[in-house]
């Protein structure tokens, strides 16, 4: 029963890579999303995570939850708070609960490093909630998780909106790279592979009931990021400066009061920024660039 998982959101960016990683290592995997899996060695369910009927027919089988449903895009999270709320927040409390009338083993969270911020947008807010109520849930009736606080992803299948996403486009092209800001923000960036892989790591019983942040050793200036790109993908791209606009809740991740990490001493990412960056580059070049 507990190579059975239950993965929400698992056709995501960073979903459908713990779902490559799972396979890998023998789970039977079903899929939890809105948006059929490109895969076909797992089962599908269509739907959204507030359908409790199906998520408690998902159940019976599956002991092992990796909740990574929820709406992500901060751009979008303007537009749809009151959805965002009742996806993130309530649709976590509704798996927690299904879950542990089902007596699940682990229930696996995606969050993000953005909850080490006393202030933040809707996202962060939700993530930050969710993992309150993820404890109490473990207080209350002793449900046993492990929460994974993401930093900046970046790799293959992602929605292309990313800053790594845009300037890798743009340098392919040989256009300008526009940075808001004065560029000085900083950035820990992880290839997905890397998070995809760490993130079913996590499932050692030694994490039960912790918090694990995933970060790079390093965090990245964005005007050096922009440099990188146009260097690696061997471009003739500018980098324009538009001070005046900044970007949606931007931030740096120096600013970020990360006391506590946990190591997974049976992991450590396989890319670096710069192997991670030309893999993305060769990716998107073969993918997008005729």
């Amino acid at each position: 029963m507990l190579k059975n998982i239950l993965v929400t959101g698992g056709s995501g960016f960073i979903g459908s890579h713990v779902v490559d990683h799972l396979i890998k290592k023998k789970y039977s995997v079903t899929v939890i999303d809105l948006i059929k899996p490109k895969r076909k060695d797992v089962k599908f369910i269509k739907s959204s995570i507030l359908n409790k009927k199906l998520i408690r027919l998902a159940l019976k089988k599956n002991k092992i939850i990796f909740h990574l449903a929820a709406v992500s895009d901060i751009n979008k999270v303007k537009d749809i708070p009151t959805e965002t709320i009742e996806t993130n927040i309530l649709g976590t409390t509704l798996l927690l609960d299904e879950g542990r009338k089902a007596n699940i083993k682990r229930f696996i969270f995606a969050s993000t490093y953005y909850s080490y911020r006393d202030a933040g947008n809707l996202y962060t807010t939700s993530k930050i909630a969710s993992e309150s109520i993820i404890k109490n849930y473990s207080f209350l009736y002793g449900l046993k998780y492990t929460i994974l606080r993401y930093p900046t992803a970046y790799g293959p299948r992602n929605r292309q909106v990313d800053a790594i996403s845009i300037f890798v486009k743009h340098a392919l092209k040989n256009s300008n790279l526009i940075i808001h800001g004065n560029g000085n923000q900083e950035r820990n960036y992880l290839h997905v592979e890397d998070l995809g892989e760490a993130s079913v790591a996590a499932i050692n019983k030694k994490l039960i009931n912790k918090t694990i942040t995933l970060i790079s050793s390093k965090n990245i200036k964005i005007i050096n990021l922009a440099k990188k790109i146009i260097k690696l993908a061997e471009s003739k791209s500018k980098i324009v400066f538009n001070k005046q606009k900044k970007r949606l809740d931007d931030f740096t991740s120096a600013t970020l009061n990360i006391k506590k990490k946990y190591i997974l001493h049976e992991w450590k990412p396989k890319n670096n920024l710069n192997s991670g960056l030309l893999k993305y580059i060769k990716y998107i070049k073969s993918n997008t660039i005729k």
